[in-house]
């Protein structure tokens, strides 16, 4: 007669939560709200001026995967039936949209998304640029910033036809900032002021280059003070190493430093950058050295010979000193007075 055997109490406990956490799974995949989800990403995006778009979206075992994130900037303001497309939670409407009329798009390979506690909000883990962006996002009366970037490549992620400027190399950084938010209706705490922020900027780039500008892009856009210098597009200009430190109080950012360049070309600044609500009307205030080797004065043309305009620093006779002001959106340079 056949002896029963009779499975080990440890496999049925492992059998039954496995099976439980695949069904949990399997759940959150077909339920999960990811048109709701897209939708007020788009909508939160456009009240910053920007536009998200995002073709998959999936849920993991502790958060969010977003692949294709393209985020843009539109030339001008979007008609009703275009805010409707892009706020409905369908991708595929969003994909019918072209570059003329959102503007061009900034791709992110992907965004892994996760809830934190400590403080209470979401981490991020990014790829894009060739490189990693990873940080976090949280708190209730102040909200904490933390970003770092390690090995991005300005050429990749479409960053080029973004901005305007093809460029080459290497970038890593870190931006830490508190933003405080005020009290808002219903006890629940409104948005955070970026004008009141506190923390600190650190950019370190390597082995930058610029190879040239896209015609019709970004600071080359028809009518853009680069067009009009350089109706060929920028030239060739070997860049170098970029190294900043910006601390911020009050929403008053103090250069502590700031150089870009190398052989050829090397540019100082001093100063101020007073943040406002939104970043393009933030408002620098810096004195700015320029020294430019001879060879490069002649690539650059016109602009070069206007540098000559410039009068040489008191300090140091080899720079030429300028003062930068007006807006992000804006920007204004003229010769230090």
């Amino acid at each position: 007669m056949a002896t029963e055997t009779k499975t080990a109490r440890w496999k049925i406990i492992v059998g039954y939560s496995a099976f439980s956490l695949f069904a949990l799974v399997l759940c959150l995949f077909l339920t999960f709200p990811y048109g709701a989800l897209r939708a007020r990403i788009a909508t939160e995006a456009l009240k910053a001026g920007y536009v998200v778009r995002i073709d998959t979206l999936r849920p993991g075992l502790v958060g969010l995967t977003a692949k294709g994130v393209k985020v843009s900037q539109p030339p001008a303001p979007l008609s009703a039936e275009t805010v409707a497309a892009l706020t409905s939670g369908d991708p595929s409407t969003a994909r019918m949209l072209g570059p003329a009329e959102l503007g061009e798009a900034l791709t992110i390979d992907s965004v892994s998304l996760r809830p934190t506690l400590f403080p209470l909000g979401v981490a991020f883990d990014s790829n894009a640029l060739g490189g990693t962006i990873t940080g976090n996002i949280g708190g209730r009366k102040t909200l904490e910033v933390r970003v770092k970037l390690a090995k991005l490549d300005p050429g990749a992620g479409n960053l080029k036809n973004f901005t305007g400027l093809d460029l080459e190399g290497s970038l890593n950084g870190s931006l830490n900032l508190s933003l405080p938010a005020p009290e808002g209706t219903g006890g629940r705490p409104g948005e955070p002021d970026l004008s009141q922020a506190d923390g600190e900027l650190v950019l370190d780039g390597q082995n930058l280059l610029l190879k040239g500008s896209v015609e019709g892009s970004g600071v080359a856009s028809q009518g853009s003070p680069v067009s009009l210098l350089f109706p060929g597009g920028l030239p060739r200009i070997p860049v170098g190493e970029l190294s900043a430190n910006i601390r911020f109080e009050k929403g008053l950012g103090t250069v502590d430093k700031l150089r870009l360049g190398g052989d050829q070309l090397e540019i100082l600044g001093t100063g101020t950058l007073k943040l406002n609500k939104r970043l393009q009307y933030a408002e620098p205030a810096m004195d700015i050295k320029i020294r430019v080797e001879p060879e490069l004065v002649k690539e650059l043309g016109t602009a070069g010979l206007g540098l000559s305009i410039l009068p040489p620093d008191k300090e140091d006779p080899k720079f030429r000193a300028g003062r930068l002001s007006g807006s992000m959106g804006k920007l204004s340079f003229l010769g230090k007075r």
